[in-house]
């Protein structure tokens, strides 16, 4: 499956994400880690509650970041989808009463 700009990322029941000093820790259901999330990867990470569409957690991330939402959207998709390899996150369906994307 591949992340869209519409689809809605929640990260997987039984995961976490902590921050120790400088570095963001990211544990699976089975205790093994994912290492040194840098501050935009630990955002996006906690970001991902099911509520928002990939694209309103770039442009969240771009505001905070103060930097444009295109390279941003970009990389947060290749990220969701490095998180859904492994795991740590799934896609569920866009919250109700989203308007349906357009093709183009």
């Amino acid at each position: 499956m591949s992340f869209q700009e519409g689809s809605v990322p929640r990260r997987r029941q039984g995961t976490s994400g902590e921050g120790f000093g400088a570095d963001f820790l990211v544990l699976d259901a089975e205790g093994r880690t994912l290492r040194g999330l840098n501050p935009t990867a630990a955002r996006i990470w906690a970001l991902c509650d099911g509520a928002r569409t990939a694209r309103a957690v770039a442009e969240q991330v771009a505001a905070e970041f103060s930097t444009d939402v295109g390279p941003v959207l970009t990389d947060t998709l290749r990220f969701l989808e490095e998180l859904q390899r492994r795991g740590l996150l799934d896609e569920v369906r866009a919250p109700a009463g989203a308007a349906p994307l357009e093709e183009t």
